[in-house]
């Protein structure tokens, strides 16, 4: 693993060996597998990660050689790293490397405002708060009594805010990402109203529990990730009592999510807009088969009779 406490100002892969410079040339997965492709002319060459190391003589304790080191890690947030990229920042410091809009972040600051206001509040307050910055306001001006609920002195009240912005930040990534994965939990549904369409055809309605079958393993552990991460932040006092640990869960699946988005790619975008009923589902039903096949018809499931 690369020592960044070796190389603090490392922030890009670049490399020495001309062969790692070569034009064209990138680290990318190919059957899951980290490669270097390389341009052969007429033809590109895959030579498995692994194997890079020893077949140009790179010690591992070498720059080009903790550079390497960090590829496999690195692929799990971009599709390809090129010479002179930048290292994914999730490596670096832990932040993520994507974007997100405003809006993610005001969802994910009304659910640890309101959750800490509604502590301090109690029954008292029954409002509900539907403005970020009307949340912000009022978090800045009961700082006091919000450090009191997490056990930390009046004088460290600052410290609470900034905490506070912290965890909604990083919520705000897993809001942007349970957004995205939406239409993947709405599948099964559209699945099922195509089933009562196509009564009577034997072999779609096999093929469709096929699918519902395959489907069923990548939904049941999204929503058990996302249910990890409601109820990590669903009571704000508790969250920001274990601050670190909540942070780190946070990230944990922000990672994991985001590496699934990479394979999905724009399938929950064209199911958000299937019509079961249309003949264009049939051309999206195809497609899905053959990209949940392709990474989990080895595992066990049960296509039904």
């Amino acid at each position: 693993m690369f020592d960044k406490s070796a190389k603090p100002n490392v922030t890009e892969f670049r490399f020495a060996h001309p062969a790692l410079c070569l034009p064209n040339s990138f680290f990318t997965l190919s059957h899951g597998e980290p490669v270097l492709q390389v341009d052969l002319g007429d033809a590109r060459g895959a030579i498995p990660l692994r194997q890079v190391s020893q077949m140009f003589a790179i010690a591992p304790d070498s720059g080009d050689g903790q550079l390497l080191g960090m590829i496999a890690q690195s692929l799990k947030f971009v599709r390809i790293i090129h010479n002179g990229d930048r290292i994914p920042s999730e490596i670096l410091d832990g932040s993520a490397s994507w974007s997100i809009e405003p809006r993610h972040r005001d969802m994910a600051f009304l659910k640890i405002g309101g959750s800490l206001l509604k502590a301090i509040a109690g029954a008292r307050d029954t409002a509900t708060l539907d403005e970020s910055e009307e949340a912000k306001r009022r978090m800045r001006e009961q700082a006091a009594e919000i450090a009191a609920l997490v056990g930390l002195a009046v004088e460290r009240k600052q410290e609470v805010v900034d905490r506070v912005e912290v965890l909604a930040n990083e919520l705000a990534f897993l809001e942007a990402l349970r957004e995205y994965f939406k239409p993947v939990f709405d599948i099964g549904r559209k699945l099922r109203e195509m089933q009562k369409l196509a009564r009577g055809d034997r072999e779609l309605d096999h093929q469709l529990r096929r699918i519902q079958s395959l489907l069923k393993v990548p939904v049941d552990k999204y929503r058990g990730w996302f249910d990890e991460v409601e109820a990590g932040t669903g009571e704000a006092v508790a969250a920001l009592k274990q601050f670190e640990g909540t942070v780190a869960m946070l990230r944990r699946h922000r990672d994991n999510l985001h590496a699934e988005t990479l394979a999905w790619e724009d399938i929950p975008q064209r199911w958000k807009s299937v019509d079961p009923a249309k003949d264009e589902a049939m051309l999206e039903i195809g497609r899905l088969y053959q990209f949940l096949a392709s990474r989990y018809l080895d595992t066990k499931v049960w296509f039904g009779a």
